[in-house]
C-alpha cells in the first residue's frame, strides 16, 4: 500500500515538473523590445514561429513591418524596423 503512495506521488511530482518547465520555456521565449527578429518577411517568420508565435497577418509597410501574432491566447502586435531588423515595439492587439 505505502508502495502506491509513494509511485502516485512520485507521478505527481513529475507533473508539476513538467508544468514548469513548459511554463519556463514560454516565458523564455517571449520577444521583447530590442530583439533582432531578421529583416525579410520570412527570417521574421521563422522566428516568431520557433519561438511559440501563431502568426495571424504580417503587414510591410515604408518603415516597418507590422506582425500580429497570438501567444498562450493573447494577441499581440510585433513592429519590426525592417533595415535593422530589430523589434521597435510590442503591443498588446
Amino acid at each position: 500500500m505505502s508502495h502506491s503512495k509513494t509511485c502516485r506521488g512520485v507521478q505527481t511530482g513529475l507533473l508539476a515538473s513538467s508544468i514548469l518547465i513548459g511554463t519556463g520555456a514560454v516565458a523564455i521565449a517571449q520577444i521583447q523590445t530590442g530583439d533582432t527578429v531578421g529583416t525579410s518577411v520570412s527570417e521574421i517568420a521563422q522566428k516568431l514561429e520557433t519561438s511559440g508565435y501563431d502568426i495571424r497577418e504580417i503587414e510591410v509597410k515604408n518603415n516597418r513591418i507590422d506582425v500580429d501574432v497570438l501567444l498562450d491566447g493573447s494577441k499581440l502586435e510585433i513592429k519590426v524596423d525592417p533595415r535593422s531588423g530589430e523589434v521597435i515595439r510590442v503591443e498588446i492587439d
